[in-house]
């Protein structure tokens, strides 16, 4: 009898340990487990071939505690990393929500949850966002305008309809994917941030000993890209942002971008390159029509910017000037109380073009004999 009851206290603290070892299932009580269960049900299932996950996960404060949870639910599903997530960052002080999207449907689960005190979803929604039939004719238009109007998806509708179509498409480069995690959404002025990086990286290639000093003076959304790509942050002072007024855009040729200063230790030079980044041939081609809802135009432009194929169109990247300058000038250019421009020479200080002592108008030069190419 002693035996026999020895043996049962051992079996039962083999049990014991046995299921304290075993890692927690999907369908566990867990918060992320909920949000995968709700998605899944949904959608009919969750695979790596047609899922996208976009979410804010680590950005509003304390979701950090849910992360590991997360991602065991994600590769529990079979989900990939560079394939199946794209995780936007947003303000401390933003829900956690989820957008599950099924390419395959067209259809999205839009999640918001409350965690603290009490940890459940607070919110949640199923819409058909297939970009095709939202933009079919001008009553699907309305209808989904009336559905932003509504804030269907918490006032996020734009982010996910054009993430999640663009990644359907096949052709959303991971890199990108990288530059709208930082910026949150998708729209034409991180698109042109894209070529533009692009072209820097083709004319003066990033290689050993080579850096970007970029001056990104007007500003649009383009600098996420930099930051992200480049790691020219401000606080690496990598990165100088500043606007001009549309006297000085004009006087500059109309469309310029910025000035990227390119550092090569190797060679021991410093160029300063002067970009421009005309709008013109994404509008004509892009296929938007006068009247179009932002959310058809500015998608349509990025679907334009995101084929490679386009990138050479005449006009769309221009260099307005490449200067050679000294390390002096670069951290002149650096100074709060100066307009870079007016440093390299091609404004004055009044904010106009300084005549041009090389024949071209609007364009000069005040240390050195610039390259110069019109805008074409």
């Amino acid at each position: 009898m002693k035996q026999l009851k020895m043996l049962h206290f051992t079996c039962f603290v083999a049990l014991v340990f046995l299921l304290l070892a075993l890692p927690a299932s999907a369908g566990d009580d867990g918060l992320m487990a909920q949000v995968y269960d709700v998605a899944g049900e949904e959608l009919g299932g969750l695979d790596a071939e047609n899922i996208l996950i976009i979410t804010d996960i680590g950005s509003p404060a304390e979701s950090y505690v849910f992360l590991d949870d997360f991602y065991a639910e994600f590769y529990g599903n079979g989900l990939l990393y560079t394939k199946n997530l794209l995780v936007v960052q947003n303000p401390r002080n933003s829900p956690l929500w989820f957008a599950f999207f099924n390419k395959s449907t067209g259809d999205c689960v839009f999640i918001e949850v409350s965690y603290g005190d009490v940890e459940e979803i607070s919110y949640r929604v199923t819409e058909n966002i297939n970009f095709e039939e939202l933009a079919a004719d001008a009553d699907s238009r309305a209808a989904w305008n009336g559905k932003i109007s509504e804030k269907v998806f918490k006032g996020r509708e734009f982010a996910i309809v054009t993430i999640a179509n663009a990644w359907a498409t096949g052709e959303l480069d991971y890199e990108l994917m990288q530059c709208l995690e930082l910026h949150n959404h998708f729209c034409p002025g991180v698109s042109s941030g894209y070529v533009l990086a692009n072209w820097v990286e083709d004319n003066y290639p990033l290689e050993d000993g080579v850096s970007y000093t970029v001056f990104s003076c007007p500003v649009w959304c383009k600098e996420d890209v930099f930051i992200k790509r480049w790691d020219t942050t401000p606080g690496t002072k990598g990165l100088w942002v500043s606007d001009l007024t549309a006297e000085e855009k004009e006087a500059l040729g109309g469309s310029p971008a910025g000035i990227f200063v390119v550092t090569d230790k190797n060679a021991g030079t410093i160029k300063a390159v002067v970009l421009g980044f005309d709008f013109t041939p994404v509008n004509e081609g892009c296929g938007a029509q006068d009247g179009d809802p932002a959310w058809v135009s500015k998608y349509l432009m990025d679907l334009w910017m995101m084929d490679k194929d386009n990138w050479a169109q005449e006009g769309l990247v221009y260099e307005i000037a490449v200067i050679d300058i000294d390390a002096d000038t670069l951290n002149e250019m650096k100074q709060a109380d100066v307009n870079p421009y007016v440093v390299l020479g091609l404004l004055n200080p009044a904010g106009k073009a300084t005549p041009s002592k090389n024949g071209i108008s609007g364009i000069g030069q005040w240390m050195n004999e610039p390259k110069i190419k019109a805008k074409a």
